[in-house]
């Protein structure tokens, strides 16, 4: 979760873009849940409303899309989706946030306590998340080397075999972080994790014994 409108801004707001790409080849859409608060752990916040945006022009993985938000006069939040290389646009709307309404369900000094009360927590949280979605990010990675190639049914099954093992141990890792996670054993791990050879290949050369 990012921040993308901060709090007190004025109303009418400026736009606030970044930058997306997409994760499978051929994409079509993009889901993007908006949120009211300070904690940087997203379900702990208020939900806003949540958009989809259909017809993201077909392209390999890795295409960038631009995302930007912005608050006009009459109080409604709209957010837009460009992919930068085709010139695609989608634009939605969540109405009155801007408004008595939706962002005065719950107080804003309310929030700001409560983003204060759990900044520690929630800071665990994004270092959680951080592994969390790099172990994804591998394992997309892991798998599409593993389709690649022209190799027997029992290499295949075996290769299957030893990434899910590698996958479970280092999920156990990260669960044994609790309460006493921290920077160093994040390294330790993600040293670990990036270490460890996806290419099939590779994985043959090191076991064909």
């Amino acid at each position: 979760m990012t921040v993308k409108i901060p709090k007190n801004a004025t109303i009418p707001t400026m736009k606030f873009e970044s930058r997306l790409t997409t994760v499978v080849d051929n994409q079509p859409n993009l889901k993007i849940a908006v949120y009211q608060g300070e904690r940087r752990k997203a379900s702990a916040n208020q939900l806003l409303g949540t958009l989809m945006f259909e017809g993201i022009p077909p392209a390999p993985k890795g295409a960038k899309v631009t995302t930007s938000f912005d608050i006009d006069t009459m109080g409604n939040l709209n957010v837009s989706v460009k992919d930068k290389t085709s010139g695609w646009k989608e634009t939605k709307s969540i109405p009155g946030v801007g408004v008595k309404g939706k962002l005065q369900l719950a107080s804003a000094e309310e929030m700001s306590r409560q983003g204060e009360k759990h900044k520690s927590e929630d800071e665990e949280h994004l270092k959680r998340a951080s592994i969390t979605k790099a172990m994804m990010e591998y394992t997309i990675m892991i798998r599409e080397n593993a389709a690649a190639g022209d190799f027997s049914k029992n290499v295949h099954s075996a290769f299957e075999d030893a990434v899910g093992k590698m996958l479970d141990e280092l999920k156990e890792k990260a669960k044994e972080f609790g309460s006493e996670y921290d920077t160093k054993k994040s390294a330790t791990v993600m040293s670990t994790f990036c270490g460890i050879p996806f290419r099939k290949k590779d994985w043959i050369r090191k076991n064909k014994n």
